[in-house]
């Protein structure tokens, strides 16, 4: 396994584990899904492992309203986390719109009439979902990657295109959800220790941007929050953990173990937003298989 990056913060807790690869030598991070899951690693960067160049071309015409999409703002009421949304309208997280999260049948209704609207902005012949789980298969250890259904025999949405225009940002949290209705379904079929996230960058900003991972993992009994007793404390955050800062450009992958470790997006500033693709993964009960979501 190449070797961790342990980045060095004041009054450090614990080290942010990070792993920086280039898709052309993934071999000795061929089961990292599981190694995130023994709490092993946090977080992975895969440089080059989708077509950098045609993600780009992408993100620009998305950005640009060359390509005219409908976007969902599902936290519109929180300008500073304005995130836009195309493939879904109802995504599988908490929002300012549900902060509880949509029920699984109006998400699985939405999946039905949108995800197929963020594969249509991609080049004929290019198939998004299974680009995304080709390439997650390479970091599964052998196991195959399934999009999961319901038992209705719906769809999850595969994937979304995120979003974050100048002045915008994702303020510091962890994405375990398996308590909200949504999950109701995946959380009987998936180990529900920790929840790991995929995103592949379409367009990097002109500034701002990055993903920020702290070394303070969910259950810590201390996470600093502020007076209100629900929001994370960012500025004590910063003092206390060790935190790692990873740029990505087009074509770039990163992994995080998001449901165990606390992070953000820093700000974006400048003309040209932050485009990703991306979603969740999990692996099921008996470790046989990899399900991926959005």
């Amino acid at each position: 396994m190449p070797e961790l990056q342990d980045q060095v913060a004041p009054r450090i807790r614990r080290s942010v584990r990070s792993l920086d690869v280039d898709a052309r030598d993934v071999s000795a991070v061929a089961n990292v899904i599981e190694d995130m899951y023994d709490d092993r690693v946090d977080v992975i960067v895969v440089r080059n492992a989708l077509d950098g160049a045609m993600l780009a071309r992408v993100g620009a015409q998305l950005d640009s309203g060359a390509r005219p999409v409908a976007w969902a703002r599902p936290n519109e009421k929180m300008p500073i986390e304005d995130l836009q949304l195309l493939g879904t309208d109802t995504p599988a997280t908490p929002t300012f719109q549900a902060p509880r999260g949509a029920s699984l049948d109006d998400y699985l209704s939405s999946a039905a009439t949108h995800a197929s609207k963020a594969s249509a902005v991609f080049d004929d012949g290019f198939d998004p979902a299974g680009a995304i789980g080709a390439l997650l298969g390479r970091f599964s250890g052998g196991r195959p990657v399934e999009l999961p259904r319901a038992t209705d025999g719906r769809a999850y949405v595969p994937f979304t295109i995120r979003r974050l225009v100048d002045g915008k940002q994702i303020g510091v949290h962890h994405d375990y959800h398996y308590r909200l209705d949504l999950y109701r379904e995946l959380s009987q079929q998936v180990d529900t220790r920790t929840l790991v996230s995929y995103v592949a960058t379409l367009q990097a900003p002109q500034a701002g941007g990055e993903l920020v991972v702290y070394g303070a993992a969910s259950d810590d009994p201390d996470l600093p929050k502020l007076p209100n007793g629900f929001s994370f404390d960012l500025a004590a955050i910063e003092e206390r953990y060790d935190q790692a800062r990873i740029a990505t450009r087009a074509g770039d992958l990163f992994l995080l173990a998001s449901g165990r470790c606390l992070h953000r997006v820093h700000r974006i500033s400048g003309a040209q937003a932050r485009m990703t693709m991306g979603g969740f993964l999990a692996l099921d009960k008996s470790r046989e298989r990899v399900l991926f979501w959005s």
